[in-house]
């Protein structure tokens, strides 16, 4: 894979602080499953990494190391109710329409329109930033989040980076 310029200044910048060099996750493989249903009667669900929490729910740590936590957010929570809590990412356009690492009113109209069968009741929000510990989230976030898709049992996830 090519270098990118931004991530070799950034782990210049981390490691003149003290932090150590970033290594990268590589992988040989990855378990893939074929969808089991058109997408036009599946069930969807937004998996974002955000920071996204509602009116009531704990924030979350926007500089925090190696955060595991999930909030889920119900799909029809108004936006006015959503705050982002999140230092990893330039949230400036987010901060104007949550759809831009949030986007639950697209998934709606994607379901309105036919295009999937239904979206799921509930969202699972992130707010990871810096994980130096990887094993955390196959330890504890995937499970959490598996466990929710399970629960709701989605046939799909849509999965937003921020």
């Amino acid at each position: 894979m090519a270098s990118i310029e931004y991530v070799t200044c950034l782990n210049k910048m981390y490691q003149s602080q003290g932090f150590p060099e970033y290594r990268w996750s590589t992988y040989d493989s990855a378990p893939f499953k074929p969808l089991s249903k058109p997408l036009n009667q599946a069930k969807v669900a937004l998996v974002s990494s955000g920071g996204i929490f509602k009116d009531g729910q704990e924030p979350f740590d926007g500089w925090a190391v190696n955060d595991y936590s999930l909030r889920t957010i119900p799909l029809d929570t108004p936006f006015d109710q959503l705050k982002l809590n999140h230092n990893y990412f330039d949230h400036r356009d987010a901060a104007r329409d949550y759809n831009c690492v949030f986007p639950v009113q697209r998934l709606q109209e994607l379901a309105a329109e036919g295009i999937i069968g239904q979206a799921a009741m509930m969202a699972v929000s992130l707010g990871m930033g810096r994980i130096y510990k990887r094993s955390g989230l196959f330890e504890q976030t995937i499970p959490a989040v598996v466990a929710e898709l399970q629960n709701q049992e989605v046939d799909a996830a849509l999965l937003v980076a921020a």
